[in-house]
C-alpha cells in the first residue's frame, strides 16, 4: 500500500517507530534497522507492507520511495516537512481516518511542483479547516462576538477576531472571503502570505 511519513520516532539502537498516513488510516510501525535498508524522511511518500506481529507492534516492510522532483528542492522541502509535522500533531490520537487526508497530501504534492509552496500549504489548509467544519467566517469576533467590519485579525486556526480584542495586525476581509470561497490566495502579498503562514506553524 502507499501512504505518507507524518512522524519518526528513534527507538533502541537505530530502530525506528514511524506513522504513516494512507487512505484509510494512519499507522504506526517498528521499522528495524539493517545493513540493506531504505532511507525514510519525514513527509516522504512511500510504498510498503506491514507484518502483523501478534502481541508486538506491527512492523514496516518492503519500503519503496515514491519520490517528487521538488524534493531536491531544499526551500520546497522544509516547508513540506514543517507542515507534515503539524499535520501529524493534529491526527496523531487518531486511527481510522477518511480519505481527505491523504488526498489532501496528494494535491499539495502535485501544486509544490508548480506552485509557490507557502500560498499551496495555505490554499491546502483552509480545505482542511472547511472539511472539519472550523472554517469561520470573518463576520464575527471569537472573543467579544461583536461583529467585523473592514478587517480582522486572525489567530491560531484561523479565528477571526477584533484588532483590540487580539494585538495582531489587520488582514482584508474581502482577500479572506475570497481565500475561503475559491481556496485561493492570489489577492495576498508576500506580506500577507507570511501572516497567515506563521499561524499554520501555530498549529492546525
Amino acid at each position: 500500500m502507499q501512504g505518507y511519513i507524518l512522524g519518526i520516532t528513534k527507538a533502541k539502537n537505530e530502530d525506528l517507530i514511524v506513522s504513516i498516513l494512507t487512505k484509510k488510516r494512519l499507522y504506526t510501525l517498528y521499522r528495524f534497522y539493517g545493513a540493506r535498508h531504505s532511507t525514510i524522511n519525514l513527509g516522504y511518500k512511500i510504498d510498503f507492507e506491514v507484518e502483523i506481529q501478534i502481541g508486538y507492534m506491527n512492523r514496516l516492510r518492503n519500503i519503496t520511495h515514491l519520490g517528487f522532483s521538488w524534493l531536491k528542492d531544499m526551500h520546497k522541502n522544509l516547508l513540506w516537512q514543517q507542515f507534515i509535522h503539524r499535520l501529524y500533531l493534529h491526527l496523531r490520537e487518531l486511527e481510522k481516518l477518511d480519505s481527505f487526508y491523504y488526498d489532501l497530501l496528494e494535491n499539495l504534492a502535485k501544486k509544490l511542483s508548480k506552485q509557490h509552496p507557502k500560498r499551496a500549504i495555505i490554499e491546502g489548509y483552509v480545505a482542511l479547516l472547511k472539511h472539519e467544519g472550523r472554517l469561520h467566517p470573518p463576520s464575527s469576533c471569537f472573543i467579544c462576538e461583536e461583529p467585523i467590519n473592514e478587517s480582522t485579525a486572525l489567530v491560531r486556526g484561523f479565528l477571526p477576531a477584533h484588532t483590540h480584542c487580539v494585538p495582531k495586525s489587520p488582514i482584508s476581509l474581502e482577500k479572506l472571503d475570497f481565500l475561503y470561497t475559491h481556496k485561493d490566495t492570489q489577492l495576498f502579498d508576500e506580506q500577507e502570505i507570511e501572516y497567515l503562514w506563521n499561524i499554520i506553524l501555530e498549529g492546525l
